[in-house]
């Protein structure tokens, strides 16, 4: 048997370096924080005080920059900080936002409890971030936002959108949740547009398990957020605003508290955070040298300027055109036989997704709150065709995390494999 041939074909694979998802990585000192927590019987807090208080400011001087230290609110998940984030800069039924089709569901699930209708805009093909160009033409007089994902790490472009945000006097929402730790130029992202909204879910940069938090300059908007999910002792401590003082002890019908173990477990990972990043920055270089030189395959582009943050996604393009038109699950079948650990990614365009296609006469059987907010007909089918043609194309390798040098370079050597004998595989 030929060395080159296709581990398919009953070849030797190409990869033989012992590796396992190394992520996420809780060590002694997660361990030590919630042990002590547990030891000392703390396991809920009601107010902003403790470890919960301390991973807050914490987050909160991280993201501190020219113009100060934002306020940080915490959540019991990702999703969580972003419906706070709506309802904090008031986002009232009927109300349009325009949104990336592609991101995550929960960027903009959010937006459907609050009664407004998510308006989709297509993506850059090479960053997968949000097209200024399609956002600037889906605003309407009924706009009231903009919403950003700064998708698998690559930081968006802010400079773009937020002068469209200017001329037409709109907020920004930046879901951060890919993206814990990038920059451009010196800038966290988080800190651009009026709210920033983190997941510190289990496969997130800052792992918790559960959690998610908002930064945001804005004392209102803070106030309002913090109405949503947190009432009783914390509203009374902090909210100052008159509208909002009489209804403390209950807040607005919401208990999105962050649990002090996730919390003690954030705080750990996020003193950690910049190292991890540094180190999955070198793997995921390098993975992207060994892909480069690779027929069919684009590993994804980081903009200058701009330094990725949490790398929480590797997607790379794969042109079959240049294969012979060899299809991407025959392709994938052979790299996974080489030892590659490769899928198809999760998130699809979202203008698609049955949720967001939904009439009025159907969410009001299925007994959904926001029913009265949508259009009696099936709503717009929004145009998105880069999304369209880009996400059939893109496949899914790991966020190697760890001392992953060898690993990276036996995966280069796999898809060079492949491609080179991918006349086999028609």
């Amino acid at each position: 048997m030929r060395k080159d041939e296709l581990a398919l074909h009953g070849g030797p694979p190409a990869v033989t370096v012992e590796w396992s998802q190394d992520w996420p990585y809780i060590g002694a000192e997660e361990v030590a924080a919630v042990t002590d927590l547990l030891e000392r019987g703390v396991i809920s807090i009601y107010d902003r005080s403790g470890i919960v208080a301390e991973f807050e400011q914490a987050f909160a001087d991280y993201h501190a920059e020219e113009q100060g230290v934002p306020y940080a609110l915490s959540h019991n998940s990702g999703t969580s900080s972003l419906h706070a984030a709506y309802f904090g800069l008031g986002i009232r039924p009927g109300d349009e936002v325009v949104v990336p089709t592609y991101t995550f569901l929960a960027t903009v699930t959010p937006l459907l409890q609050m009664g407004a209708l998510p308006v989709f805009a297509d993506l850059d093909p090479v960053t997968l971030t949000m097209d200024p160009r399609s956002v600037e033409s889906r605003i309407s007089p009924r706009t009231r936002a903009i919403v950003v994902t700064h998708m698998w790490g690559h930081p968006a472009d802010m400079a773009a959108l937020l002068a469209i945000a200017e001329r037409h006097a709109l907020p920004v929402v930046e879901d951060c949740s890919h993206a814990h730790g990038a920059t451009i130029g010196n800038q966290k992202v988080g800190t651009f547009g009026s709210v920033g909204c983190f997941s510190l879910e289990g496969h997130k940069a800052v792992a918790a398990g559960e959690g998610g938090i908002l930064v945001t300059r804005s004392r209102e908007v803070y106030e309002r957020a913090l109405m949503l999910g947190h009432f009783g002792r914390r509203a009374k401590d902090e909210v100052m605003h008159k509208d909002l003082v009489p209804f403390i002890q209950t807040g607005f019908g919401h208990k999105y508290r962050m649990h002090p173990l996730a919390a003690a477990i954030a705080l750990q990972q996020l003193r950690r955070l910049d190292a991890r990043n540094e180190r999955r920055r070198a793997n995921l270089d390098l993975l992207c040298e060994v892909l480069s030189p690779v027929p069919g395959i684009r590993p994804p582009t980081t903009l200058p300027g701009v330094a990725r943050g949490g790398w929480y996604g590797f997607k790379a393009r794969y042109l079959s055109a240049e294969l012979g038109g060899l299809p991407l699950p025959r392709f994938m079948d052979a790299l996974q036989a080489e030892g590659v650990q490769v899928k198809r990614p999760g998130s699809p365009p979202l203008h698609r997704v049955p949720v967001f296609r939904i009439t009025r006469t159907e969410a009001q059987r299925l007994g959904l709150s926001w029913a009265g907010s949508l259009p009696e007909s099936t709503p717009p089918l929004w145009d998105c065709p880069v999304a369209e043609g880009v996400y059939p194309e893109l496949l899914s390798l790991p966020t190697f995390s760890g001392d992953c040098f060898p690993v990276v370079r036996q995966y280069g050597e796999a898809f060079a494999k492949v491609a080179d004998r991918w006349q086999d595989l028609l």
